[in-house]
């Protein structure tokens, strides 16, 4: 394993949630949230350090395109886990990296090393 890092963790499902956050733990990384919304995610993203993030794209009728576009301007990469393909989400999205839903440990952990390789 690489060295630990700080991960932010979007999504609106509970238990997707904590899946997701019990795989980046069980790996050494610290997790930021979960956080279910957009304004919870902007908010840790302004309160913590974030090496890299995992956001699902639809949260409970918005998008998480806000937080993309913050994630970009403070140029921390991020992954979009979600049942949506490139082709059915907005075009901000577009360029991202995609992680379909349901992912499992070795997807995340995989998608994870390949958003940092460059840090």
């Amino acid at each position: 394993m690489s060295a630990p890092l700080c991960v932010l963790v979007v999504e609106d499902e509970w238990l997707i949630a904590e899946d997701i956050a019990a795989y980046l733990r069980a790996s050494g990384h610290k997790v930021i949230g979960p956080a279910p919304s957009v304004a919870a995610a902007l908010r840790l993203i302004r309160e913590n350090h974030v090496d890299a993030a995992l956001l699902d794209v639809q949260l409970h009728g918005e998008t998480s395109l806000a937080i993309a576009e913050e994630l970009q301007t403070r140029q921390i990469p991020f992954a979009c886990l979600t049942g949506f393909g490139p082709r059915d989400v907005p075009p901000g999205f577009a360029g991202s990296k995609f992680v379909r839903k349901p992912a499992d440990q070795a997807a995340i952990l995989s998608a994870l090393a390949e958003l940092v390789r460059a840090l």
